[in-house]
Protein backbone atom coordinates (compact mmCIF):
# COMPACT_ATOMS: atom_id res chain seq x y z
CA UNK A 1 0.00 0.00 0.00
CA UNK A 2 1.24 3.57 -1.20
CA UNK A 3 1.39 6.03 1.77
CA UNK A 4 -0.55 8.65 0.84
CA UNK A 5 1.22 12.29 0.27
CA UNK A 6 1.63 14.53 2.98
CA UNK A 7 -0.34 17.07 1.90
CA UNK A 8 -4.27 16.67 0.83
CA UNK A 9 -5.02 17.20 -3.12
CA UNK A 10 -7.74 19.46 -2.18
CA UNK A 11 -10.26 20.38 -5.01
CA UNK A 12 -9.37 23.89 -6.99
CA UNK A 13 -11.86 26.70 -6.48
CA UNK A 14 -11.64 29.49 -9.03
CA UNK A 15 -13.16 32.71 -9.29
CA UNK A 16 -12.91 34.22 -12.62
CA UNK A 17 -14.00 37.80 -13.85
CA UNK A 18 -15.84 37.12 -17.49
CA UNK A 19 -16.45 40.21 -18.79
CA UNK A 20 -18.88 42.22 -16.93
CA UNK A 21 -20.02 39.36 -14.45
CA UNK A 22 -17.74 36.91 -12.67
CA UNK A 23 -18.41 33.04 -12.97
CA UNK A 24 -16.61 30.29 -10.38
CA UNK A 25 -15.47 26.93 -11.30
CA UNK A 26 -14.94 24.23 -9.07
CA UNK A 27 -12.96 20.94 -9.71
CA UNK A 28 -11.55 17.81 -7.59
CA UNK A 29 -8.03 16.86 -7.93
CA UNK A 30 -7.02 13.23 -9.01
CA UNK A 31 -5.88 11.57 -5.72
CA UNK A 32 -7.25 9.07 -2.85
CA UNK A 33 -8.43 11.92 -0.64
CA UNK A 34 -10.81 12.54 -3.46
CA UNK A 35 -12.51 9.33 -3.46
CA UNK A 36 -14.45 10.88 -0.60
CA UNK A 37 -16.06 13.23 -2.98
CA UNK A 38 -17.88 10.30 -4.70
CA UNK A 39 -18.48 8.18 -2.05
CA UNK A 40 -20.65 10.86 -0.62
CA UNK A 41 -22.05 12.32 -3.68
CA UNK A 42 -25.63 11.94 -2.15
CA UNK A 43 -25.38 14.40 0.46
CA UNK A 44 -22.58 16.75 -1.07
CA UNK A 45 -24.20 16.77 -4.30
CA UNK A 46 -27.34 18.07 -2.44
CA UNK A 47 -25.29 20.44 -0.19
CA UNK A 48 -23.89 22.48 -3.44
CA UNK A 49 -27.24 22.22 -5.32
CA UNK A 50 -28.73 24.13 -1.89
CA UNK A 51 -26.00 26.55 -2.10
CA UNK A 52 -26.57 27.53 -5.30
CA UNK A 53 -30.78 27.75 -4.89
CA UNK A 54 -30.29 29.89 -1.25
CA UNK A 55 -27.34 32.59 -3.34
CA UNK A 56 -30.26 32.44 -6.34
CA UNK A 57 -27.72 31.48 -9.26
CA UNK A 58 -28.35 28.84 -11.90
CA UNK A 59 -25.37 26.59 -13.28
CA UNK A 60 -27.28 26.12 -16.54
CA UNK A 61 -28.71 23.11 -17.91
CA UNK A 62 -25.59 21.75 -19.64
CA UNK A 63 -24.06 20.46 -16.51
CA UNK A 64 -25.27 19.32 -13.34
CA UNK A 65 -23.46 20.99 -11.03
CA UNK A 66 -21.50 18.66 -7.93
CA UNK A 67 -19.26 18.19 -5.53
CA UNK A 68 -16.79 16.76 -8.07
CA UNK A 69 -17.36 19.84 -10.42
CA UNK A 70 -19.02 22.68 -11.41
CA UNK A 71 -19.11 26.01 -13.15
CA UNK A 72 -21.41 28.90 -12.27
CA UNK A 73 -20.90 31.77 -14.63
CA UNK A 74 -22.78 35.71 -15.12
CA UNK A 75 -22.93 35.99 -10.94
CA UNK A 76 -21.58 39.40 -9.86
CA UNK A 77 -18.73 39.30 -7.78
CA UNK A 78 -20.11 39.56 -4.04
CA UNK A 79 -22.04 36.25 -5.21
CA UNK A 80 -19.12 34.26 -6.88
CA UNK A 81 -17.08 35.39 -4.04
CA UNK A 82 -19.33 33.81 -1.88
CA UNK A 83 -19.85 30.80 -3.75
CA UNK A 84 -16.34 30.06 -3.80
CA UNK A 85 -16.42 30.45 0.05
CA UNK A 86 -18.98 28.40 0.72
CA UNK A 87 -17.80 25.68 -1.79
CA UNK A 88 -14.57 25.74 0.38
CA UNK A 89 -16.12 25.60 3.37
CA UNK A 90 -17.88 22.44 2.26
CA UNK A 91 -15.40 20.47 0.02
CA UNK A 92 -12.23 20.94 1.71
CA UNK A 93 -12.43 20.05 4.76
CA UNK A 94 -13.98 16.49 3.98
CA UNK A 95 -11.12 16.16 1.44
CA UNK A 96 -8.96 17.01 4.38
CA UNK A 97 -10.58 14.57 6.46
CA UNK A 98 -10.27 11.72 4.55
CA UNK A 99 -6.56 12.51 3.65
CA UNK A 100 -5.76 12.66 7.74
CA UNK A 101 -7.76 8.94 7.97
CA UNK A 102 -5.55 7.48 5.09
CA UNK A 103 -2.71 8.72 6.40
CA UNK A 104 -3.39 7.00 10.28
CA UNK A 105 -4.47 4.06 7.92
CA UNK A 106 -1.13 3.65 6.35
CA UNK A 107 0.89 4.28 9.81
CA UNK A 108 -1.15 1.30 11.50
CA UNK A 109 1.64 -1.39 12.22
CA UNK A 110 0.00 -4.12 9.89
CA UNK A 111 -0.54 -1.90 6.58
CA UNK A 112 3.53 -1.08 6.90
CA UNK A 113 4.36 -5.29 6.73
CA UNK A 114 1.92 -5.49 3.84
CA UNK A 115 3.75 -2.41 2.31
CA UNK A 116 7.36 -4.19 2.65
CA UNK A 117 6.32 -7.16 0.88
Amino acid sequence: MKRPSPHPALPKIDTIKDGKHWRVDWDYQEAPESRVLSDRAEFLDGYVCGILSTLGVSAGEICRPSARTGTVKKIDEDTALKLAKLLKNLLHPVAEDEHRRLLNEASLPHVKLLAKE
